[in-house]
């Protein structure tokens, strides 16, 4: 695009006046005038994006891969789009993969920037000598570059600081905390315009490996991406509607009110004790219900088991009667400790197992197997003196076991 010294600013990359074309009828349209139209409506969107929006990534641009070739470096880019410091929009439309020269050094930061490039020669017609070309472009696109610069380190602007004035100290309310914020930020970063406008966009840093391959730097410098209105506004949503914990802060429960005198520490840990005391019953009267509810259960299960396998195995009914009888004998001694509990299973487990060698012929193999099983996992438990509340879980799996067998029809009693 042609600029004009009079009133371009894109090149210089500060503030001055839009000039724009004034029609009338009868006006003689030159390429000037041309020219001046589509400066002037380039030159208020780069101006309100440097300014409003601001620089870096928008969309994509990531780096697919970097390696060296015979002739340099071969860079590809995905897609994306970017606006430059001056806030003119970069685009890659498709992966792209541009040549670069090799770099000396061992590390590099890649940046893209805005390009034009000329298209379309054509013939330039008589002009009167307005012009000296034979022939001219006749269209410009906008492109961008691919560039580095030998370090890795991150060399943008720093985010600036804002300082939030705060409502309980000062006093304030919202529309002049509002107000009060614009203002400090407008006199601390907007008063002045910027010495010197960086137009290259960021994408990251590399380093050359030993085999000369090039990898992403262990600490690369941040890429700078753009602030958009939907980003800001999400955000902004997100803080309004958080009424729990807007800003993430780590909330961690409050110690307990620790007492002063010695008298108030007594207090609390006779409260203490009192407490555990209370567990402690709890747990027992759990405990006993538990031993109680698993006896009762083995002399129902057991019993109709004697019945089921009466015509198969007549040893097996006995054994099988007995242990429901054992199981209705003196419940509550054995129910009154957890000892008493452990030396009644270990009486019952001779039973169980003689009771299993009866069942074989009377009752399926893959019943009985399920029965076996569940009697020696009680054995296990009893050997690694588990828990009582373990052993009484595992005594249901036996009763559940036993009312599960199969009985064989048919079967011609063996005793």
């Amino acid at each position: 695009m042609a600029q004009d010294s009079d009133h371009s600013t894109g090149e210089r990359g500060d503030l001055s006046q839009f000039r724009k074309n004034r029609f009338f009828s009868g006006k003689l349209m030159t390429p000037r005038d041309m020219e001046a139209e589509q400066e002037y409506h380039a030159e208020r969107l780069h101006a309100l994006s440097r300014f409003v929006v601001g620089s870096g990534i928008v969309h994509g641009l990531e780096i697919r891969s970097i390696g060296e070739t015979d002739d340099g470096l071969e860079v590809t880019i995905e897609p994306g789009l970017a606006l430059d410091g001056r806030g003119r929009p970069i685009v890659v439309e498709q992966v792209t993969t541009k040549s670069l020269p090799r770099p000396s050094a061992n590390e590099l930061s890649l940046y893209i920037e805005y390009e034009e490039v000329s298209l379309e020669t054509v013939p330039v017609p008589n002009t009167d000598d307005a012009i000296d070309a034979e022939s001219t472009s006749n269209r410009t696109v906008e492109v961008f570059e691919l560039t580095y610069r030998e370090t890795t380190e991150d060399e943008r602007p720093q985010l600036p600081d804002v300082e939030i004035p705060s409502v309980g100290s000062d006093g304030l309310d919202a529309e002049t905390i509002s107000r009060q914020l614009l203002e400090r930020y407008h006199d601390q970063h907007r008063s002045a315009m910027p010495s010197e406008t960086e137009t290259a966009v960021f994408l990251g840093s590399f380093e050359r490996t030993p085999d000369g391959a090039w990898t992403e730097s262990t600490e690369p410098a941040p890429r700078e991406f753009a602030y958009d209105h939907d980003l800001l506004f999400a955000t902004i949503i997100d803080h309004v509607t958080d009424t729990d914990n807007p800003h993430r802060t780590p909330v961690e429960r409050e110690p307990p009110d620790i007492p002063d005198g010695i008298g108030e520490i007594t207090d609390r840990l006779d409260a203490l004790e009192t407490e555990l005391g209370r567990v402690k019953r709890d747990q027992t009267a759990l405990t006993q219900y538990v031993m109680r509810k698993t006896l009762k259960d083995r002399a129902r299960f057991f019993d109709e088991l004697a019945d089921r396998v009466a015509q198969q195995t007549r040893e097996g009914s006995r054994l099988a009667r007995e242990i429901a009888t054992v199981s209705r004998t003196n419940g509550e001694e054995i129910c009154d400790s957890e000892g008493a509990y452990r030396r009644h299973l270990r009486e019952i487990l001779e039973h169980l197992i003689d009771l299993g060698d009866h069942l074989e012929g009377a009752t399926t193999e893959a019943s009985l197997e399920r029965y076996l099983k569940s009697v020696s996992d009680l054995q296990s438990a009893l050997e690694n003196d588990d828990p009582v509340l373990e052993l009484a879980e595992i005594q249901d799996r036996v009763c559940e076991a036993a009312d599960s067998l199969d009985v064989l029809v048919d079967v011609v009693p063996n005793e």
